[in-house]
C-alpha cells in the first residue's frame, strides 16, 4: 500500500511561496538505517511534485492492538536566501495525500551568515 506527500515551502506568515527550494524526504528503514525517497526544488508556487511512500496496510491504522499503521518520514528545505527547516516524524497514511507546509524564515545579516536550521519533532499519534 503507498500513501502519498506533497511539500509546500513558504515564509512568514504570509504564507508566501519560496521557489527553488531543496527539499528531501527520508525514512528509516530496519536495517539500512535513513533511507532517501525524494530530493526536489520546488516550483514557482513553493510546491515539490507528489511523493508515492510505501505504507503499511490499511488494516494497521483501525485498531489499537496492531502495528504502527503508518510510515514516519523526514522532511528537509534549505534555500540559500533562508533558514533550513527539518521535521521528523511526518506520518503518512495508506491511500492518504498529506500536504506538508513548511514555513522558511528569512536569513538576516550578511550574506556570509549561515543561518540556522530549525528541527520540528511531531509526537506520535495514539489510535
Amino acid at each position: 500500500m503507498n500513501g502519498f506527500l506533497k511539500v509546500q515551502t513558504v515564509t512568514s506568515r504570509a504564507e508566501l511561496p519560496v521557489s527553488g527550494a531543496t527539499v528531501t524526504v527520508s525514512t528509516l528503514r530496519p536495517g539500512q538505517g535513513r533511507v532517501l525517497l525524494s530530493l526536489q526544488r520546488t516550483d514557482e508556487s513553493g510546491m515539490t511534485e507528489l511523493v508515492t511512500i510505501p505504507t503499511p496496510e490499511l488494516s494497521n491504522s483501525l485498531t489499537p492492538d496492531q502495528p504502527q499503521g503508518w510510515t514516519d518520514v523526514q522532511i528537509g528545505a534549505s534555500h540559500p536566501n533562508f533558514d533550513g527547516v527539518l521535521i521528523r516524524n511526518v506520518q503518512i497514511f495508506p491511500g492518504v495525500t498529506t500536504l506538508q507546509e513548511l514555513i522558511l524564515v528569512p536569513r538576516g545579516g550578511l550574506p556570509t551568515d549561515l543561518g540556522e536550521t530549525e528541527d520540528v519533532t511531531i509526537p506520535s499519534q495514539g489510535l
